[in-house]
């Protein structure tokens, strides 16, 4: 059957190794002087992502709240400080936004006087690379339409982990133009890049597949072992055996060693699924579409979070703790 009128197929590119990508692996000729980069947001993504971006040789400009985080990035590559997101995209071709919610992600482009909409001009390509839920990103680019700005909603997967070694999945939506532009910077921060949509917002709808899937395999691996630990299993035979079988996933892989051994240090914090899974659930309601494991995951993540105040600053195979 062939693709049905009106539906787009996904764009899917996977790229050469690591030392082999830089800034010139996508461009033509006649674009050989690399863009300038704005990179907004410096946690715990963010730092690693524009870190990998200014090693790949992109002139970088670099803004955070906490002014201490930019400068500490200034001192191990090289990137200029800028004081506020205007003035890191006034010296910018291209602006990349990586922070945690909605209030942020209005508050850094609209923001009176400092937002990034009042050092933007006509051409240039704005990138929100956090999850904050189709609304924002359509409402942002809406915001930033009438001053010509291309605008791309590119959340990513491979916590932080992945934004280190520059392997993270990315997930953009926006029209392929843009998506095209930014490209080459997307190479220097992941290794699968999908262009999932020509709308706005199309990189969060499944970006939220991802959440969805994510809660439930955490969920999935907690119980497993603490299944495995009540019935007196062989716990590294178990984690051995099963990550090499059938329900072998990434969260079992990555998280299970970590849940055994009690390390909650985060990849991914449990206030920010937690954030995930509420936008997951309200898009779920707008087509009344129940998703009952979700709310189940997040009411465990909610029970650990209201037992111990510390919980939403760990990662989340902590959840194996509201279990217990």
């Amino acid at each position: 059957m062939g693709t049905p009128e009106g539906a787009y197929t996904p764009d899917e590119r996977r790229l050469p190794s690591r030392p082999e990508i830089g800034f010139n692996s996508r461009m033509s000729n006649e674009q050989k002087t690399p863009p300038r980069v704005g990179f907004v947001g410096l946690g715990l993504m963010g730092y690693p992502m524009a870190r990998n971006v200014a090693r790949a040789g992109f002139p970088l400009t670099v803004y955070n709240r906490t002014r201490s985080k930019a400068e500490a990035l200034a001192g191990e590559v090289s990137c200029v400080v800028a004081d506020t997101p205007a003035a890191a995209a006034k010296s910018s071709d291209i602006v990349i936004t990586m922070v945690s919610d909605v209030p942020d992600v209005e508050a850094v482009y609209l923001a009176p006087g400092t937002g990034i909409i009042h050092g933007v001009w006509g051409g240039m390509v704005c990138v929100d690379m956090g999850t904050v839920g189709v609304a924002c990103v359509r409402n942002v680019a809406e915001k930033l339409a009438p001053h010509s700005i291309g605008f791309v909603d590119a959340p990513v997967s491979g916590g932080s982990w992945g934004a280190e070694s520059g392997t993270l999945s990315i997930m953009a939506g926006g029209a392929k133009a843009d998506f095209d532009r930014v490209y080459p910077v997307f190479e220097t921060m992941g290794k699968k890049i999908v262009h999932c949509g020509e709308s706005v917002g199309d990189g969060q709808k499944v970006k939220l597949v991802n959440q969805i899937n994510i809660a439930l395999s955490v969920e999935a691996v907690a119980e497993g072992l603490l299944f495995a630990v009540k019935t007196g299993a062989n716990i590294p035979a178990t984690l051995d055996a099963v990550g090499a079988g059938a329900a072998a996933s990434w969260s079992w892989n990555n998280l299970g060693a970590r849940m055994a051994g009690g390390d909650y240090a985060p990849g991914f914090k449990i206030e920010h699924l937690i954030k995930d899974l509420r936008l997951a659930l309200q898009a779920a309601d707008a087509v009344n579409l129940s998703l009952p494991g979700v709310r189940m995951v997040l009411g465990h993540y909610e029970k650990l979070c209201e037992a111990r105040p510390d919980a939403g600053g760990l990662g989340t195979q902590a959840l194996i703790e509201a279990l217990k």
